[in-house]
């Protein structure tokens, strides 16, 4: 939270947002739109077209040097040697004991430039770490810069993207990096996001921000706020740092074990507590209920019996009815109920995600 000596931080899109009628709220040191009036409205509008998302409080650093990939293999959980140029990739900050200190996206833009995004509620404690992991490289926190990140999301988005670039040939693979001409220059875009849909992220300058973000409205694209993000990333079961993910769990207790690539033979921070752990004990999981939304912290039952905690749940804007992840003791099996304040509902074991993944598509 923002504090005396660190008030809160504004996006460029600050106005933007005030004219399209935002609810505006305080978000990990920044002002955020939450909403522009309704948060299903907006989330089905992704899921059925597209959606732009203002997420530059996101931290953006930059790591260079000739020994940078090298370097960041040790310090993070996942393999960055074998990156390839012109790629994303996403991977954790660990602890020692394998704790998940952060998820974040590494994206390598040359051999010897790689630029990260992470979680805007870590960006102080990651660059610290960061600065102590990596001595020996250029490294520079851009967040303040004044550009930003726009998160063009849904099937609608590469037509967006084509008509404002005038290029219908970009990016064919998910995670791939690349540029697009625009009359503001050249931009930077990922073919990557946080709500399962196809889409891309957009690293803008100052003078870019305002622009292409009113061009991609004016393309179609709706306005969307951080509370459908979250629907759309719980539909998706993507982890949420705070919820699904903190330090007290390990990338293995949460179906995450494909972000520590080379974990096995790797020598990296974390990786021989990681290499060390034999059985897992818990697993996340997903239900849907019927009647009230189990909200994080409501203990989970299994045949009576507690088993664990719900992480994350919400309305689930595309499916009609609550969602939830939790995490609970492995190999459970029976009629699972949370504690709703006081009162035992029933809620329903299911695969995730709970919408089809089209990222890839």
């Amino acid at each position: 939270m923002a504090t005396e000596t660190q008030p809160i931080l504004n996006t460029p899109l600050l106005a933007s947002h005030e004219q399209l009628g935002a609810k505006l709220v305080p978000f990990a040191g920044w002002r955020m739109p939450l909403d522009y009036g309704s948060i299903l409205g907006e989330s089905r509008a992704v899921r059925s077209g597209a959606g732009v998302f203002d997420v530059s409080h996101m931290a953006r650093f930059l790591f260079r040097g000739p020994d940078v990939a090298a370097q960041l293999d040790h310090a993070l959980g996942g393999s960055i040697l074998d990156q390839p140029v012109g790629k994303a990739r996403y991977t954790m900050i660990l602890q020692e004991d394998g704790g998940i200190l952060d998820d974040l996206i590494t994206y390598r833009t040359a051999a010897d430039e790689i630029f990260m995004v992470v979680n805007a509620s870590n960006r102080h404690r990651d660059w610290d770490l960061l600065m102590e992991r990596l001595p020996a490289v250029e490294c520079a926190d851009l967040t303040e810069d004044g550009g930003g990140i726009l998160a063009l999301q849904g099937p609608d988005s590469k037509r967006i993207l084509a008509e404002l670039s005038g290029v219908s040939d970009f990016c064919p693979e998910f995670l791939d990096l690349g540029e697009l001409p625009s009359e503001w220059g050249d931009l930077f875009i990922a073919r990557t996001g946080y709500t399962g849909e196809h889409g891309y992220e957009i690293f803008v300058s100052a003078e870019q921000i305002v622009p292409v973000w009113s061009k991609l409205l004016a393309l179609g694209a709706a306005p969307v706020g951080l509370g459908a993000r979250d629907v759309l990333r719980l539909e998706a079961a993507l982890p949420l740092y705070g919820h699904e993910i903190h330090e007290t769990i390990t990338p293995f207790d949460v179906n995450l074990r494909f972000a520590i690539k080379g974990w096995k033979t790797r020598t990296f921070i974390g990786g021989d507590a990681l290499r060390a752990i034999k059985d897992v004990e818990r697993e996340l999981i997903g239900f849907t209920a019927t009647q009230r939304v189990p909200r994080e912290g409501y203990p989970v039952f299994c045949d009576g019996a507690e088993v664990g905690v719900i992480c994350s749940g919400v309305f689930s804007a595309t499916l009609e009815h609550p969602i939830a992840t939790a995490l609970v003791k492995k190999g459970c099996e029976g009629s699972f109920t949370v504690d709703f304040r006081g009162k035992q509902l029933p809620v329903e074991r299911t695969a995730t995600p709970f919408v089809p993944h089209r990222s890839r598509a």
